[in-house]
């Protein structure tokens, strides 16, 4: 399984995913609700890097073709994670990830990139 390049976020937003629960009606109407899952599921993250060069954003356009855009899944390095105190605060160990979509770049000044890649966790 490929890992995402070891370039280190300066920003990272979450979107907590929700536990898998199904319903069941019985006859008399009432329903039961039955957790699947203890972990959540589809934990969105979004990486944000801010004035990349064209190699680092050469390295995020090669993974995505790599892992052909969503279909793949993929681990993410330390790196990404450096700023919290536990590497698993956020998404539980074992979690693999795929992108949520295309990564998004925006051209500054000097030749540099903002990049913004949407990501999701899965099982």
């Amino acid at each position: 399984m490929a890992n995402f390049p070891q370039l280190e976020p300066i920003d990272r937003n979450y979107a907590m995913g929700a536990h898998v629960i199904s319903a069941a009606e019985g006859q008399n109407g009432d329903a039961t609700q039955f957790l699947h899952s203890t972990l959540a599921a589809d934990v969105v993250i979004s990486l944000e890097f801010r004035a990349l060069t064209s190699t680092q954003v050469a390295l995020i356009r090669s993974h995505y073709t790599g892992q052909r855009g969503s279909c793949l899944p993929f681990e993410i390095v330390a790196e990404q994670w450096r700023t919290h105190a536990n590497l698993y605060d956020v998404v539980l160990p074992g979690m693999s990830y795929r992108y949520a979509g295309p990564f998004t770049e925006t051209p500054r000044d000097g030749g540099l990139f903002d990049v913004s890649v949407p990501l999701v966790s899965h099982y």
